[in-house]
């Protein structure tokens, strides 16, 4: 049997958490500010914020060169729960769950061998899901 396995990918993770719950901010320039008051950074942030010439790295002040931009403070209390639905999510799918998360992005590893009497053929799965 050949061993296959699926990747979850979510980039731009504290940011993808937090829209999450606010899905009206999706198609606005949102950017995701880490770090203690004044030292406050960009530590991820959406497509619409890259077309407005904003970048990871970013300090608060430079921000505000950007009045459209809507500014959030990371909650690495969202992005647990986020990662735990996520995990459980790919739980229903295989038992052989690996979290190889950082800092930014969200990366889970599934082992889906076995798995095409009930799920199907991996290329028929990765077009479905």
């Amino acid at each position: 049997m050949t061993t296959r396995y699926a990747c979850l990918v979510t980039k731009e993770f504290p940011l993808q958490a937090l829209l999450r719950f606010r899905p009206e901010l999706r198609r606005k320039p949102v950017a995701v500010l880490d770090g203690e008051p004044p030292f406050e950074q960009v530590c991820s942030l959406n497509s619409p914020a890259l077309t407005l010439g904003m970048a990871t790295g970013m300090t608060k002040l430079e921000m505000e060169m950007f009045p459209a931009a809507v500014v959030l403070a990371r909650s690495r209390a969202q992005e647990l729960a986020a990662r735990a639905a996520l995990l459980e999510c790919a739980g229903t799918f295989s038992p052989r769950v690996e979290d190889q998360s950082n800092d930014s992005c969200f990366i889970c590893v599934i082992d889906i061998t076995g798995t095409e009497t009930l799920l199907g053929s991996p290329s028929r799965w990765a077009k479905t899901y």
